[in-house]
């Protein structure tokens, strides 16, 4: 009789364990759940690599646009001062001066104190300028027409209107702005 009871208490302990919801039977939901945070991790550190990327080359525009922006300002302030000294020169009959920051294109004629330019299109002349100061002296702009040619845009301004001037420049192989030409209206 007690074989029989350990047996039956036995039988019903298994009956009852085999009965009894099984921790197995989330292991499914568990291992589904761990792939999908796997993948979306994953996909979160892709994400995270490209955004990284992306502040990168942003930074770098921006640290080239800031180069460039550098150079045109220096370029604008090296233009201005020859700008200012070719005038001084004209109005002293300078030609020294005139001869030594002019490019290749460039032709001072002493005799009628003229700037003669020298284009594939043809010369033309333009005749020293006279009676311009920093009192009636307007500027009007800076373009940049690549990275070795520019033109200062200025004015002369009187009470009775205004004449444009613009100054060309263009950088010689040594990296220094030399006067490429003069056009005027007035």
């Amino acid at each position: 009789m007690r074989k029989y009871r350990i047996l039956l208490i036995w039988m019903l302990v298994l009956f009852v364990t085999a009965c009894s919801p099984s921790d197995d039977a989330s292991l499914p939901d568990v291992q589904e759940n761990e792939c999908k945070e796997a993948i979306d991790t994953e996909q979160i550190r892709k994400e995270n690599e490209l955004l990284k990327e992306q502040v990168r080359n942003n930074q770098k525009e921006k640290d080239e646009q800031d180069i460039k922006k550098q150079e045109e300002i220096e370029s604008l302030r090296e233009t201005l001062n020859i700008t200012f000294k070719l005038m001084a020169a004209m109005q002293s009959n300078n030609y020294t001066y005139l001869e030594s920051v002019s490019s290749p294109n460039i032709e001072i004629s002493q005799h009628n104190n003229i700037i003669i330019s020298k284009l594939e299109q043809g010369d033309y002349e333009v005749p020293f300028l006279h009676n311009v100061s920093l009192n009636n002296m307007e500027y009007r702009g800076f373009s940049p027409l690549d990275s070795d040619r520019v033109i200062l845009h200025m004015a002369t301004v009187w009470s009775d209107g205004n004449g444009a001037l613009d100054f060309y420049f263009i950088r010689s192989e040594e990296g220094n702005w030399l006067f490429d030409g003069l056009l005027t209206n007035g």
